[in-house]
């Protein structure tokens, strides 16, 4: 497999990081407990407390789903970083050997 077969563009990367990022804050800024589960908005008191139990489970899963959310994008985000960190490492010693190569080895 050769170099030509791998590549990682890390700004989609960085990307999808900060768009998790900002679809988590979003999520975030609507809770489901604000959704009117009283009898006299829903009509029925069955209704109304099954709409209210309802709204509580789906409250708990949008924070796991959020909590989840956030640490999906530190994960893109910090892989772009290592990613770019590694690149420039990569760069800097390949100078470094063509410097050595052009003006011979000094030890």
């Amino acid at each position: 497999m050769g170099a030509e077969s791998f590549s990682v563009d890390i700004e989609a990367l960085k990307n999808a990081g900060v768009g998790a990022a900002d679809l988590m804050a979003l999520l975030e800024s609507h809770s489901v407990e604000d959704i009117e589960c009283d009898a006299d908005a829903v009509g029925h008191e069955g209704l109304s407390a099954a709409l209210a139990g309802f709204c509580e489970r789906w409250q708990v899963g949008v924070k796991n789903l959020t909590k989840d959310g956030r640490g999906l994008s530190r994960n893109l985000i910090d892989t772009a970083g290592a990613y770019l960190e590694v690149d420039h490492q990569v760069a800097a010693n390949l100078a470094h050997i063509t410097q050595l190569a052009r003006g011979g080895v000094h030890g």
